[in-house]
């Protein structure tokens, strides 16, 4: 644990800003005794580049944006709020002229901005009377009453306090349920023109509103005893999806990392896989990852592990990776556990007591919101070491050894050209190591410092 003296000013900085919050909004316990109480500083996100203004977080928008933990989050300096929204709550019942019901959105949205995070308006689901399912192809007869419920959506949110500028069009487009489909499913041709509707009307509306093309699950497919389709992609790009998304959106959820090692470490690989589809179709268009997370808890039958600890460890890498792969936004999967999914990947409990992995979401949002990446460091052994630059100069490296995709922890040496290091591990703890002492594994002093990687990620900034 780090003593109470005053650090140095990249550090004093580190931990009056970002980290300290963490320690005094998530953690109110042991950990708060290690650090000083220096005046707090708020470092600002550049509204106006989505690569500056990176991470956020799942809401559930029944429950979770309404309740303590999203302003908890926006303190610590989550900057996106992502929640599943309905056109089905505006318009439940089709007049002419149209009847909205804004009052859900309306809450929803402007808690998100409450709680100092900007608002991904997804839209989730279809109207009940105009689609065959809540998340598959409209009805004919219903495609006028979209683009006139779109329109009016971005025309009511655009503006303050809502402000929205990111419409992501469905969640997972590409799953299938049941012989009627889910989503688009199988049907992935007729994707592209209810993505061109509602490309059309946001732009129409808003012509600096960013669209996103629905976040792909593309793993777990039903050829796998899955229920995703495996070719959905290829069937929307070959239909011309093309010219009606600024965006493409995906998940990654490490179950499923051997597919994708081939292409590069963890969802980095992933990423890398579909900027290669996209170049099959002429398409360079940015990577959104609107759901990355991992369980800390699972059904006895799932044969994988889920625990607490894994879990933590996952977060800081996963989210380096992505920060390195160039994708923006990152929205961590979730905030909440809920007692009724079999899977628990919240950062606090049902109860709402903080999981281990929310200090480790707060180390990160320190080290990598804002951030840009500036490559890696080699090592001696299995890992990975990510270099990265904050706005204002400060750089900063997060290393780790092992698999944390995997579970798998190991060993690796990292050198770093620099007198010495504070180094904050995923519950916040930090230790100043300097060259030639115990931690430096040469112990010479020659402006180089040599430290052994385990399991734990680690943020190294050095001075």
């Amino acid at each position: 644990m780090g003593s109470s003296r005053q650090r140095p000013g990249i550090v004093r900085r580190f931990i009056g800003g970002t980290l300290m919050l963490l320690l005094l909004v998530a953690c109110a316990g042991p950990l708060a005794a290690v650090w000083p109480s220096p005046r707090l500083v708020a470092y600002g996100v550049d509204r106006g580049d989505l690569s500056r203004h990176t991470i956020g977080i799942y809401l559930y928008p029944e429950d979770d944006v309404h309740s303590p933990v999203a302003p908890r989050l926006g303190a610590l300096g989550a900057r996106w709020a992502r929640s599943w929204l309905s056109w089905d709550w505006v318009e439940p019942v089709r007049t002419e002229p149209p009847t909205y019901r804004w009052d859900t959105l309306d809450a929803i949205l402007g808690a998100a901005r409450e709680a100092g995070m900007e608002p991904i308006f997804l839209l989730g689901g279809n109207a009940a009377w105009a689609a065959e399912s809540f998340c598959g192809p409209l009805y004919p007869e219903a495609r006028t009453a979209f683009v006139a419920f779109l329109q009016a959506a971005v025309n009511r949110y655009k503006e303050s306090p809502y402000q929205v500028r990111l419409w992501e069009i469905y969640n997972e487009p590409d799953s299938v349920f049941g012989p009627q489909g889910y989503c688009f499913g199988t049907r992935g041709e007729r994707y592209p023109e209810t993505l061109r509707l509602a490309y059309e009307a946001i732009k129409t509306a808003d012509p600096q509103a960013v669209v996103l093309f629905g976040g792909l699950s593309y793993d777990f497919f039903i050829h796998e005893g899955g229920r995703f389709d495996p070719d959905f992609l290829d069937d929307a790009l070959s239909a011309g999806a093309g010219p009606y998304f600024d965006v493409l959106a995906f998940h990654y959820y490490p179950a499923f990392a051997e597919r994708w090692e081939a292409f590069g470490p963890g969802v980095a690989g992933k990423a890398a896989y579909l900027r290669r589809e996209l170049a099959r179709y002429g398409l360079s268009k940015p990577l959104a990852l609107t759901e990355i997370g991992r369980p800390t808890r699972g059904p006895a039958a799932d044969p994988l592990t889920y625990d607490e600890e894994t879990t933590a460890r996952f977060v800081l890498p996963a989210l380096a990776l992505a920060r390195a792969a160039d994708l923006a936004p990152i929205i961590w999967f979730t905030a909440v556990d809920k007692p009724a999914e079999p899977y628990d990947y919240g950062l606090f409990d049902a109860a709402l007591h903080p999981e281990p992995g929310l200090a480790a979401y707060g180390v990160a949002l320190a080290a990598l919101q804002g951030a840009e990446y500036l490559g890696s460091l080699p090592l001696v052994g299995a890992g990975q070491a990510l270099r990265f630059r904050h706005p204002d100069g400060r750089e900063v490296v997060v290393a780790w050894a092992g698999h944390p995709d995997r579970g798998e922890g190991g060993w690796a040496l990292l050198t770093l050209p620099a007198a010495g290091v504070w180094v904050v591990d995923g519950r916040g703890a930090a230790r100043r190591f300097a060259e030639g002492g115990p931690a430096d594994r040469d112990g010479r002093r020659d402006g180089r410092l040599t430290l052994l990687l385990g399991a734990e990620p680690l943020v190294l900034w050095p001075f």
